[in-house]
C-alpha cells in the first residue's frame, strides 16, 4: 500500500471515522472512501452494503474485479452511573467485543475495584463525554438514576447520534424525564429515540438480569438491518358523496388536483412505492397523476365502504414491505415529514405497531401500520378503516405529537374546497381569511 495511503487510513481509524479501502484485483489501484463520499461514489451500492454489514469482500462490478476492505470504529458502551447494574454489565459488554467506559462524578463509586479493567471517569458526563467525542458507533447506558448525571448524558448522546441510548427508571419517571429534556430544546423526533425503561421485557428481577436485558437490547441496535423504505397507500376510491356536483379528488386547488397533492407527498416523503388505491372515476383519478411513480391498485368494490379500499391495496404491497403509511386523498395539507415521523415511529421489537399524529388528544390522518397489522386489515368490511384496528390495538399504538392544522382537515363539501382555496389566497396577500370567510357568509344570509 502506498504510504501517504496508509498513512490517510490511520488518520480516519484514529479519529473513530468508517472507511473503505477499495482495491483493483486486477490492476493493483487502491483508493479510500468515506462514509461521507458514498453516496456521490460509482461503487455507491456495494459500498453501502459493506459499510452497513461491516463485512470485507469481492465484488464485480462492470467487469471490474475489486476487494472492498472495511474500516468500522469498534463499538462503544458508555455507561453513566457506577451502579450496581454496571458493575453486572461492564464485563458481559467486554466479553462481546464493546469497549466500556464508566462515567460517573461520585467518587465513592466510580472506582476501579468496583470496575475492574474497566476506563472508569470519575467526572460529570458534561467533562467527560465532549472529551470522548460520542459518535454513531457508541452505545449510551444511562442508569445513575440521578437528573443531574443522567439528562445531560442523554442530551450528549442524542446530539451525537449514538446508534443507541437508554435510560434505567419507570414510565412515571421516563414522563418527568421528556419534560425536563424538552425544556431544554431537546427535538421530539430525538425524544423518541431513547429507549426507556431499558432493556428488553424479560421479566428481569436483579441487577445481573437487567444488564442482559439491556445488554441484548444494544447487541440487537448494532446488528439490525436498516429497516426498509415504508411503502405509502394513498385512499382514492371514494365517492365523495357530500360533493355530488363534482368528484372532489380532481378539483383543482393552485393548479392541482387534490389527489396530485396528496401523492406528490407520499413521494416527497421516504415511502416506496407509493400505491394508489382507485374506483370511483378510476380514469380520471389516474390521470391527474400522469408522470408520477406511482402503482395503482383498482378496487372494484369500492361503493362498499372504506374497508374495500384498505383490502385492495394491503393486496397490492409488495411481500418485502415491513410498514406502510396509509394515506386519505382529500387531505392537502399533510407535510412529507409527518409522512416520515409516523413510519419511524413503528418498532416492532418495542411493540410499537402503529402510529398516530395527535393534538390536544385528538388523532388525526395518515397513519402508519407494521406487518403485524396486515391481515387484521384484511378482516374489516363495510365503511370503516384503520381506526377500527387501532382501537382493538390500544396498547401496540404511539402518539406522534403535531401542531398545526395538516393532520386533521379534510375536504369533504364545497364549503371545505371554498375555505380552503380562500386561505391559499389570503396567505399569498397577506389577508385575514377568517375574516374574509365571515363576510362571504354574512353576504350569503
Amino acid at each position: 500500500m502506498d504510504l501517504s495511503l496508509l498513512e490517510a487510513l490511520n488518520r480516519e481509524r484514529a479519529a473513530r471515522r468508517p472507511i473503505v479501502l477499495v482495491t483493483d484485483l486486477d490492476g493493483g489501484r487502491q483508493r479510500l472512501v468515506g462514509a461521507a463520499e458514498v453516496a456521490g461514489d460509482p461503487l455507491a451500492e456495494p459500498l453501502t452494503e459493506a459499510l452497513r454489514s461491516g463485512r470485507s469482500g469481492r465484488v464485480e462490478v462492470d467487469g471490474q474485479r475489486l476487494f472492498l476492505t472495511v474500516h468500522l470504529p469498534s463499538p462503544r458502551l458508555v455507561i453513566t452511573g457506577a451502579v450496581h447494574i454496571s458493575q453486572a454489565l461492564a464485563p458481559m459488554a467486554k466479553a462481546v467485543g464493546f469497549e466500556v467506559i464508566i462515567v460517573d462524578p461520585r467518587t465513592a463509586f466510580a472506582t476501579e475495584e468496583r470496575f475492574p479493567e474497566v476506563e472508569v471517569r470519575a467526572q460529570w458526563p458534561q467533562e467527560a463525554l465532549a472529551d470522548l467525542a460520542l459518535d454513531p458507533f457508541t452505545a449510551v447506558a444511562v442508569l445513575a438514576h440521578d437528573p443531574k448525571i443522567d439528562d445531560p448524558a442523554l442530551v450528549a448522546a442524542l446530539t451525537a447520534g449514538c446508534f443507541y441510548v437508554g435510560a434505567l427508571g419507570s414510565r412515571k419517571s421516563h414522563a418527568g424525564r421528556l419534560a425536563r429534556l424538552a425544556e431544554r430544546g431537546v427535538p421530539q423526533a430525538a425524544l423518541e429515540r431513547i429507549r426507556a425503561p431499558i432493556g428488553l421485557d424479560i421479566g428481569a428481577a436483579n441487577p445481573a438480569e437487567i444488564a442482559v436485558s439491556i445488554l441484548a437490547q444494544v447487541v440487537g441496535e448494532l446488528r439490525r438491518r436498516p429497516a426498509r423504505p415504508p411503502a405509502a397507500l394513498v385512499l382514492a376510491a371514494g365517492q365523495g358523496t357530500r360533493m355530488p356536483h363534482t368528484h372532489k379528488l380532481i378539483v383543482p386547488i393552485g393548479g392541482v388536483p387534490l389527489v396530485r397533492r396528496a401523492v406528490e407527498t407520499a413521494l416527497a416523503a421516504r415511502a416506496r412505492p407509493v400505491i394508489v388505491v382507485t374506483g370511483h372515476e378510476g380514469d380520471a383519478v389516474r390521470a391527474a397523476l400522469a408522470g408520477l411513480d406511482v402503482t395503482f391498485a383498482p378496487n372494484p368494490d369500492f361503493a362498499q365502504g372504506l374497508s374495500t379500499s384498505l383490502k385492495a391495496g394491503v393486496a397490492a404491497l409488495p411481500k418485502e414491505v415491513e410498514r406502510v403509511v396509509v394515506m386519505l386523498a382529500d387531505m392537502p395539507k399533510v407535510e412529507p415529514s409527518l409522512v416520515d415521523r409516523l413510519a419511524d415511529a413503528l418498532d416492532p421489537s418495542r411493540g410499537r405497531l402503529a402510529a398516530v399524529p395527535v393534538a390536544q388528544g385528538r388523532q388525526g390522518n395518515p397513519v402508519a401500520l407494521a406487518r403485524a397489522l396486515f391481515p387484521a386489515l384484511k378482516t374489516l368490511s363495510g365503511d370503516v378503516g384503520a381506526r377500527q384496528i387501532l382501537a382493538e390495538n390500544r396498547d401496540f399504538v404511539v402518539e406522534v405529537p403535531v401542531e398545526g392544522a395538516g393532520a386533521f382537515l379534510d375536504i369533504d363539501t364545497s364549503e371545505d374546497l371554498e375555505a380552503l382555496e380562500i386561505h391559499a389566497i389570503a396567505a399569498a396577500s397577506d389577508i385575514d381569511a377568517d375574516a374574509a370567510l365571515e363576510a362571504m357568509k354574512a353576504e350569503d344570509a
